[in-house]
């Protein structure tokens, strides 16, 4: 038996201490990695992760915030929001039955083709987290509905009811231009609502699909301030997204309360609103009232409007196609986004024009055969037998065109645009509610530009009464009489404050001026004796509406929409969309300005039956209101004041508020253009 020799011992010790080296590294390696993978996953990513397993088995509910309210002068509610419910489903805990879910909600809640749609389509597009987000299938459902979901609540996973509030427009179409309305975003807009949120500098969160935002109007433009705070609620659910009873969240993370958007204050003195909306016999058009000294708007009924309650709904695509069909075209904002001719409401503008450029004095007079004539072409007076010598007081006031037909003839086109844009014609107002059309004050350059042969001398003498291609706003009418008023062209405003839901003032918005009027004195008096002509002499075209204990100021225009026939008729006579405009704009008292006034009749005759009675009314109430209102501060607390005389009712039109019978074109007419 043989020994093995004792190197071969060491040898083998010297060959294991590497290998044992290696596995000690190896090991050592793999521990290494194990603890930063841990680090990673518990540190650095820990409350991610942890988000991701909490929603597992915590479903967190948004607490809606409520919209901030709209409110009059007065603190009036016009806008505010009501209780309302919607139905949501949450793809995660619907599984792989979120299909036959959403065909069972469509039986139980008579849902419309484009809600099938939209559901389908967002359950398919959800994608990692989205698929533990909530979407809507149905807002606002009703009460029957709500019994049918909580008898079927067990065979419907995934489906929950969402408390929401919903806006409530308390007077309808009334004012609903101007308020505008909300409606759902849509998925294309999320990235940029999102996008204008995060640089809003307000602590809200994003816009999710289902949420709703202002799409016109108020609502839209003071989306940011309108908008509230969502809050959220945690709840522990099973599998299927049912709350489990007994699950321990702690308090602090159970609940966040929502924080209500701020409200709007508006000038609008709801009382006048309202009386506007009842006098005003039109189909279409506009009323707007302002208070002389400030520029801030007192009453602004447009019409036709479409219902904003129906807006902010989910709106059936035919019902929408309807409302875009009509030909009275009821999404238009007749104020600020549709112009006009202003008609013989413009002879202020060319007044002015003469007076400053030194073709008229003062004492001009002009004789009024019923026609003037300028080479082989005649246009007609108002008056067919003529007005006779007339000066400035007398042409204003009964509104004869020979007068003007002669200025502009003189004149151009040139400086009377020159004095129309020093008005402030042919340029957006500054009324900020969204898309104000700037008008058209046409000069030489202008027909050259636009016109096939170029500009021609007749065209300054359509120009000068306000017809031809001169193009005014009803918004930029009221900030043109209001100047005439008192010398200021006013930005006209709408909103005078932003305040809490505790009534503490955030903002408050101050009267603007976009400049004053630099007229020789002798100018300004002589287009205002003819102004107050117009209403308180026998010869003035609104002398019958003329008021014994307040004396006004204003000028009628009646403006041409198709071109005049070989004899005249009566507005009854003609198809709807062939009837002249009728037009009045206001001012009041003569002597100390107050309130300004514009009414536009579309398509309904002449300017003073069809436009002129409105106004006086609107006039006649601001007064009787600001008495009242007087009486009511100065009463000892607990004493009724004494109530003002009541003014005497409107004037009954037949037909008011009738839509028009769209028919066949009826003969061309030719009618008083004052």
């Amino acid at each position: 038996m043989s020994i093995l020799p004792t190197t071969t011992g060491g040898a083998v010790q010297r060959e294991f201490r590497p290998r044992l080296a290696w596995a000690t590294i190896v090991v050592v390696a793999v521990f290494l990695t194990l603890l930063a993978r841990l680090f990673q996953l518990q540190i650095i990513r820990g409350d991610e992760l942890k988000g991701k397993a909490d929603e597992n088995y915590v479903k967190e509910l948004r607490v809606p915030a409520d919209r901030g309210q709209i409110l009059d002068r007065n603190h009036q509610v016009l806008v505010d929001s009501r209780p309302s419910f919607n139905v949501t489903l949450t793809p995660f805990y619907c599984g792989k039955q979120c299909g036959e879910i959403v065909a069972r909600l469509a039986s139980l809640l008579s849902l419309a083709p484009e809600e099938v749609e939209r559901a389908t389509s967002q359950l398919t597009g959800a994608r990692k987290l989205e698929r533990f987000r909530p979407f809507t299938v149905k807002v606002d459902v009703k009460r029957e509905e709500l019994d049918v979901l909580e008898a079927n609540a067990m065979d419907l996973p995934g489906v929950d009811v969402q408390p929401m509030p919903h806006r409530s427009y308390r007077y309808g179409a009334m004012g609903g231009h101007l308020i505008g309305y909300t409606n759902e975003v849509g998925p294309d807009e999320l990235r940029r609502l999102n996008d204008e949120l995060a640089h809003g500098g307000r602590p809200q969160g994003p816009y999710l699909l289902g949420d709703y935002t202002g799409r016109s109007g108020l609502e839209k433009r003071f989306e940011r301030e309108l908008r509230g705070v969502d809050g959220k609620r945690r709840i522990a659910v099973d599998a299927k997204g049912r709350e489990k009873e007994g699950e321990f969240i702690a308090d602090e993370n159970r609940f966040v309360p929502a924080r209500p958007g701020r409200n709007l204050v508006l000038s609008l003195d709801w009382r006048l609103q309202t009386l506007a909306e009842k006098s005003f016999p039109a189909v279409a058009g506009v009323v707007l009232a302002m208070d002389a000294k400030t520029g801030f708007l007192l009453a602004l009924v447009d019409r036709p409007a479409p219902d904003p309650n129906k807006m902010s709904g989910r709106i059936s695509a035919a019902e929408l196609a309807k409302i875009h069909d009509d030909p009275l075209q009821p999404e238009l904002f007749r104020a600020i986004q549709q112009h006009y001719h202003p008609g013989s409401t413009f002879k202020a503008v060319t007044s002015i024009a003469a007076l400053e450029e030194g073709f008229y004095r003062p004492d001009t007079v002009v004789n009024c055969p019923g026609h003037f004539n300028m080479g082989s072409a005649r246009w007609r007076c108002d008056k067919e037998a003529g007005h006779g010598a007339v000066d400035f007081t007398h042409a204003l006031g009964a509104s004869c065109d020979v007068f003007y037909y002669q200025a502009g003839a003189q004149m151009g086109a040139d400086l009377i645009a020159k004095w129309g844009r020093k008005l402030g014609l042919g340029a957006p107002t500054g009324f900020d509610v969204g898309g104000e059309v700037p008008g058209v004050i046409p000069d030489v350059a202008w027909h050259d530009a636009r016109i096939p042969g170029g500009y021609q001398k007749g065209m300054a003498v359509n120009l000068a009464i306000g017809q031809g291609d001169v193009n005014v706003t009803p918004m930029q009418q009221l900030v043109l009489y209001g100047a005439l008023a008192t010398g200021i062209i006013w930005k006209p405003q709408v909103v005078r404050r932003v305040e809490d839901v505790d009534g503490k003032v955030l903002q408050e918005f101050a009267p603007q001026e976009r400049g004053r009027l630099d007229l020789k004195p002798s100018t300004r008096e002589t287009v205002l004796k003819g102004l107050l002509a117009a209403v308180n002499q026998p010869y003035g075209t609104a002398y019958y509406l003329r008021l014994p204990d307040l004396q006004m100021a204003g000028k009628t225009g009646t403006a041409q929409v198709v071109k005049m026939g070989a004899r005249r008729l009566r507005a009854d006579q003609v198809a709807y969309f062939e009837r002249d405009h009728a037009w009045f704009a206001v001012f009041a008292p003569a002597e100390d300005p107050q309130i300004v006034v514009v009414v536009l009749n579309e398509h309904s005759g002449f300017g003073s039956t069809n436009a002129a009675p409105t106004a006086v009314e609107l006039v006649k109430a601001y007064f009787r209101l600001k008495a009242k209102d007087e009486a009511e501060r100065a009463a000892p607390a607990g004493e009724a004041p004494v109530a003002p005389p009541r003014a005497s009712p409107p004037p009954a039109t037949p037909g008011r508020g009738e839509r028009p019978r769209l028919g066949a074109l009826a003969p061309r007419r030719v009618e008083d253009r004052g």
